[in-house]
């Protein structure tokens, strides 16, 4: 006769770390043919050691919760090797897939038991679930055996250590983040990583989680669309069992008072590389205030990204001597003259922009690189018919890039805002004789490439 078991009497003992130590809570609860005693520990949680002040601290999972799933892995002599998947419901185990059986004279043996939630069983080995990549969440090996009555199977993790460490990356709340790592093993993995990209979002605290081995002279970028948040290079290899913590935090500012107190600051910390984070509906007003906090700031000095934000309105960073170079990831739109002659600016990036004023990139003489998302409403003077560059510009010596899916653009005048727009044509742009011949709007440049 054999036993199936569909519960799991579960032991779970916190591992011990220098971070963060627990008491183990006890709940009773029925399961199998009889009532055990399901002794639950609090989850083995990481904790944040020095690192606590770093955005909001947060030491992530702390118990088992509804879902939480073990990988049980068992052996008999009868009946050879199972493989099973039990979840959790709130109150005890239950199994959801495989089968753990064996003869009632035997007594079976459980050579793995892991939490991992990105693996699943799949021909007696663990493999990644469909949309899941390694290192993005726990990988931790139990121990489990059967009880003497034989009516249940008790895990333990109070054995089991870590093999990896685990990064906190403090960043805004809610929102989708890029973070690419060189030489890194994720968790679950034997294998190094020397190029690892990773599409992850942050929680509510602004926490986002990679689990894994960060090596020595490893880097790490965040990215929010397109716009740097923070570079690491770690000096040594991570430890094993230890939380570290990677400060991609931004300085948000929705009022022209704290614009003006941030930018104060971080200028006196002598931040060349300038961040952030403003309301999506930020208007005159608040860029009259970035106009006037950087107007003592030395030529061609600031790398400013604006994040939020939606629009550059009307004059809106007109003449900002300071900047050398700016990132606009959520902006859509940019009004006339919104970055005239600003003329130390090597670079604007501007990835999501869709429609662009007359003369908003006019008047510039150091101009190298030119990032724009899809156009679709470009506008222009109405006598000269001169676009969004000067027109006698500088394009011949500006790189310009566009997203893959771009149409050629033709112009026409339109009596009722008497200007010229600009309108998609349904030609693909990078299959025309214009991007053979490197020009876009009507302007010869340097070069134009796709950015996808």
């Amino acid at each position: 006769m054999k036993k199936i078991f569909q519960y799991i009497m579960l032991a779970v003992v916190t591992i011990v770390m220098a971070s963060c130590t627990s008491d183990i809570e006890e709940t009773t609860a029925t399961t199998g043919k009889s009532n055990v005693q399901l002794v639950v520990g609090e989850f083995p949680a990481f904790g944040d050691s020095q690192t606590r002040a770093i955005g909001t601290p947060d030491e992530g999972k702390t118990s088992w919760a509804v879902g939480d799933e073990l990988l049980l892995e068992m052996t008999s002599k009868t009946l050879g090797t199972k493989y099973a998947a039990f979840k959790y419901n709130g109150s005890s185990w239950e199994l959801t897939s495989g089968e753990l059986s064996y003869k009632e004279d035997e007594v079976p043996t459980f050579p793995h038991v892991y939490y991992a939630p990105n693996y699943k069983w799949e021909a007696g080995k663990l493999v990644l679930k469909e949309g899941k990549v390694a290192g993005t969440d726990e990988y931790i090996e139990g121990t489990a055996q059967i009880t003497p009555n034989g009516e249940a199977i008790t895990v333990k993790f109070s054995g089991a250590t870590r093999n990896y460490s685990r990064l906190r990356i403090a960043t805004m709340p809610n929102k989708p983040i890029t973070v690419t790592i060189d030489r890194y093993t994720p968790a679950g993995s034997s294998d190094m990583k020397w190029d690892q990209k990773y599409a992850l979002t942050s929680d509510e605290k602004g926490n986002a989680y990679l689990y894994g081995t960060f090596e020595n002279n490893s880097e790490v970028t965040v990215k929010y669309r397109g716009a740097t948040l923070k570079t690491y290079k770690f000096s040594k290899e991570t430890e094993n069992a230890k939380s570290y913590a990677l400060d991609a935090t931004v300085i948000s500012a929705n009022s022209a008072e704290e614009i003006k107190s941030a930018i104060k600051q971080e200028v006196a910390n002598s931040k060349t590389a300038i961040i952030l984070n403003l309301a999506s509906d930020a208007g005159d007003n608040e860029f009259k205030t970035i106009r006037e906090a950087f107007k003592n700031v030395q030529d061609a000095t600031i790398d400013l990204t604006l994040i939020g934000c939606k629009e550059i309105p009307a004059d809106g960073l007109k003449e900002l001597n300071a900047l050398k170079s700016i990132f606009l990831p959520d902006v859509t739109k940019i009004g006339m003259n919104a970055l005239s002659r600003c003329v130390y600016l090597e670079e604007i990036c501007a990835p999501n922009v869709s429609t662009i004023d007359e003369r908003a990139f006019a008047g510039f003489i150091m101009l190298e690189k030119v990032t724009l998302g899809e156009l679709t409403d470009v506008r222009g003077e109405a006598n000269s018919g001169g676009g969004i560059f000067d027109d006698d510009n500088w394009t011949p010596y500006i790189d310009l890039y566009l997203p893959k899916n771009q149409e050629v653009m033709k112009g026409e005048f339109d009596e009722n805002s008497n200007q010229y727009i600009w309108k998609p044509t349904g030609e693909k742009y990078f299959a025309s004789p214009d991007y053979d011949n490197g020009i876009f709007l009507g302007y010869q440049f340097n070069s134009v490439k796709s950015w996808e």
